[in-house]
């Protein structure tokens, strides 16, 4: 099973996107994935929420996962005065669903945002698997994406809970 997942901060403050957080988090999703606990498609960081686009291994549950991206993080945020929202939302992605629309999701998360502009590079992205994303191919030689995707909604944009 597929999830598109977002956690969010304490009152929604900002901290995530720098180091050490940042790096702490890729390492536990990295780690989750060398684990097989989970196969990520893409993964970002914004300033005081993640998302998480993956498939779910068989050893754990969708609910143990987050967990223990929170539990393993717990220091990190502690140090910058940072703590997680107890729930987080998810959305299990159907058969008929393509993942190709949530991974364009996350990776236009930091643009649409207004964070940076069609022509820097967001350094908290991470797709370890870019041939499972067709719009990875598409995007300009430095990584970023054609300034009309910032602009147009995303396939009829998503309702997720951020």
């Amino acid at each position: 099973m597929t999830y598109f997942v977002t956690c969010c901060t304490q009152l929604r403050a900002n901290g995530l996107d720098v180091p050490p957080v940042e790096g702490v988090l890729r390492g536990i999703v990295v780690a989750s994935d060398d684990g097989r606990d989970t196969v990520t498609d893409a993964f970002t960081v914004m300033p005081d929420h993640i998302h998480w686009l993956f498939t779910l291994g068989n050893r754990l549950s969708l609910g143990r996962v987050i967990a223990r991206l929170k539990a393993q993080s717990g220091q990190a945020m502690t140090a910058a005065r940072l703590d997680w929202q107890r729930d987080f939302f998810d959305h299990r992605l159907r058969a008929d669903e393509a993942i190709e629309r949530y991974g364009l999701y996350v990776f236009l998360n930091p643009y649409r945002a207004g964070l940076i502009t069609a022509d820097e590079k967001w350094p908290h992205w991470w797709c370890p698997h870019p041939e499972n994303l067709a719009f990875v191919s598409q995007l300009n030689l430095a990584g970023t994406p054609p300034p009309e995707w910032i602009v147009e909604p995303v396939q009829a944009d998503l309702e997720i809970g951020e």
